[in-house]
C-alpha cells in the first residue's frame, strides 16, 4: 500500500479530536514508507498526548487481531516520541521486528531514556535480537556489538534490579563465561526477582549444566520461580526429559499460570509420558488446562496421530461439566 500524503495528513489532523480515532481510520498507517515520515511526523506532533497514546495502543491491538497489517515503520518512528508511554508501547509494537536497524534505537533507549519503564521495555525488546544472534540470523559483527553493548549496560545497572534482570534475560541467549557467571550470581541472590530472571536466562542458554537449578526451582521455588522453571523446561525441550515427573505435578497446580507453563513444557519435551498427560488434560474439565494441552498436542510433531483418532469435542466437554467426580480437586 502506498499512502496518499494528502489523505495521510488530513487523517492525522482529524486525530487531534479524540472522538475521530477509530480502528478503521488507523489502517491508513499500515505499510508506511520512509518518504511518508516527514508528513507523518509533522502532523503527529500536533496530536494531543492522550490521543497519541490511544493511537499506539489501538495499533498494537489491531496488529494482534490481523497479522497482515504492518505498522512497524510507524512504531520505529514513535520510538522518538516525546511521551514515555508512547515510546513504551511502540517498543511493544516492535516485538516481532527482526530488522537489525531497530537495535541501535533500542540501545539508545536502554541507556539514555529518562523513564525507567521505557528502559526496561527496551531491554525486553532487545532479547529478540540476542535470540536471533544465537540462531546466527545476525552478522557476526552486529551480534558482537549487541552483546558488548548489553554486557556494558549489565555492569552499569548492577544496582538497578528492575533493569539489570531484564538485561540478564536478554543475554541468556548468548553463550559466554561472563554471562554464565552473572546468571550464577543472580541465582545465588536473596532477591526473588533476580532468581527468576536467572531461571529465564538458564532456559534460554540451552546449557544443560543448569538443569539441577531448574529442578530446584520446580521443587522448592516460590510460585513465580516455579513458573519460570516450567518455562525453562520448555526452552530445554527433550533435554529436560528427566524433569517430566515434576512437570506432571506442576501441570496439576491450582496456580493456572504454573499449570499452563508446565503443560507447554510437556509439549516441548514430547515423550510418551508427556503425551499421555497432555491427553488427560485435553479431556479434562479445566478450560485453561484443556486448551493449553490441545495446543501443545497440535504443535507436537506428528500431532495428527497423538490423539489416537479421537479429539475431545463439544459433547465430551458438555458431558464432563455435569459429571460428579470425587477427585475434582486433584485435577
Amino acid at each position: 500500500m502506498t499512502n496518499d500524503t494528502n489523505t495521510l495528513s488530513g487523517t492525522l489532523q482529524m486525530f487531534r479530536q479524540p472522538s475521530t480515532i477509530t480502528r478503521a481510520r488507523l489502517r491508513i498507517l499500515t505499510d508506511m514508507r520512509e518518504r511518508d515520515h516527514v508528513v507523518f511526523w509533522t502532523d503527529w506532533l500536533l496530536i494531543p498526548r492522550d490521543g497519541r497514546t490511544r493511537i499506539v495502543q489501538l495499533l498494537n491491538e489491531i496488529s494482534e487481531d490481523n497479522l497482515d497489517l504492518d505498522f512497524r515503520p510507524v512504531m520505529r518512528w514513535l520510538l522518538a516520541d516525546g511521551d514515555a508511554e508512547v515510546r513504551r508501547r511502540a517498543i511493544e509494537g516492535l516485538s516481532e521486528e527482526e530488522h537489525p536497524r531497530v537495535i541501535e534505537p533500542l540501545l539508545q533507549l536502554l541507556n539514555h531514556d529518562p523513564e525507567p519503564t521505557v528502559r526496561v521495555a527496551a531491554a525486553l525488546g532487545l532479547a529478540r535480537f540476542t535470540e536471533l544472534a544465537a540462531m546466527d540470523e545476525l552478522t557476526p559483527a552486529t551480534a558482537a556489538q549487541l552483546t558488548t553493548a548489553l554486557m556494558t549496560a549489565l555492569i552499569a545497572e548492577v544496582n538497578n534490579v528492575d533493569l539489570y534482570r531484564r538485561i540478564l534475560e536478554a543475554l541468556g541467549w548468548v553463550s559466554d563465561d561472563a554471562i554464565s557467571s552473572a546468571i550464577r550470581m543472580a541465582w545465588q541472590s536473596d532477591k526473588g526477582a533476580l532468581r527468576e530472571s536467572a531461571m529465564v536466562a538458564m532456559g534460554r542458554s540451552g546449557d544443560t549444566g543448569w538443569l539441577p537449578m531448574v529442578r530446584e526451582g520446580l521443587e522448592r521455588g516460590t510460585p513465580a520461580l516455579r513458573y519460570e522453571a516450567a518455562r525453562a523446561c520448555g526452552d530445554f525441550g527433550d533435554q529436560a526429559d528427566k524433569l517430566v515427573p515434576l512437570l506432571i505435578v506442576a501441570s496439576q497446580d491450582d496456580d493456572i499460570e504454573i499449570a499452563v507453563a508446565a503443560i507447554d513444557a510437556l509439549g516441548s519435551i514430547g515423550d510418551d509420558r508427556s503425551i499421555k498427560v497432555l491427553k488427560q488434560h485435553a479431556a479434562g474439565r479445566d478450560a485453561a488446562k484443556r486448551d493449553a494441552a490441545m495446543a501443545a498436542l497440535e504443535d507436537h510433531e506428528g500431532a495428527g496421530d497423538v490423539f489416537g483418532g479421537w479429539k475431545p469435542g463439544p459433547s465430551d466437554r458438555d458431558r464432563a461439566a455435569f459429571e460428579t467426580d470425587d477427585d475434582d480437586d486433584e485435577e
